[in-house]
């Protein structure tokens, strides 16, 4: 495990996309950056009901834009009702986002899918998400 994104240890990356394969593959990245625990969500639904009940626990939320029920920026609105100050990435392959409009719409930073490890690296950075040291190469 990285720790380059410390999250004060009891904090937790979110992660929320209805496609299960780039779930897991975001997942994957976001582990290889930080020792935090990484919470995966298929459902924006069900990724604000967890963040309802205990928003402080969550250091970063990386939601993806188009998803049945409620789109990204939606749970953006709603997820920033709540805790104004949260880091909130965009994470989209739809193209219609440029970062000016993604940080209009309430968004820390935006990710094009598909994105490689360093482009979240950078993304996190520019938004603001704590980093820490480096444990290994």
């Amino acid at each position: 495990m990285n720790n380059l994104f410390n999250s004060n240890e009891t904090k937790r990356w979110m992660l929320v996309d209805d496609n299960a394969d780039i779930l897991a593959l975001v997942s994957v990245l976001a582990e290889a950056l930080t020792d935090a625990p990484v919470e995966c969500f298929n459902s924006p639904v069900a990724a604000l009901a967890a963040y309802t009940e205990n928003p402080e626990k969550y250091a970063v939320v990386i939601t993806d834009y188009e998803m049945p029920g409620m789109d990204g920026v939606e749970l953006c609105r709603r997820l920033r009702t709540i805790s104004p100050e949260q880091k909130i990435i965009l994470a989209t392959g739809s193209g219609f986002f440029t970062l000016a409009s993604a940080q209009h719409a309430g968004f820390s930073g935006l990710l094009n899918k598909p994105f490689p490890l360093a482009a979240l690296r950078d993304t996190l950075a520019n938004a603001g998400v704590s980093m820490g040291l480096l444990t290994h190469a």
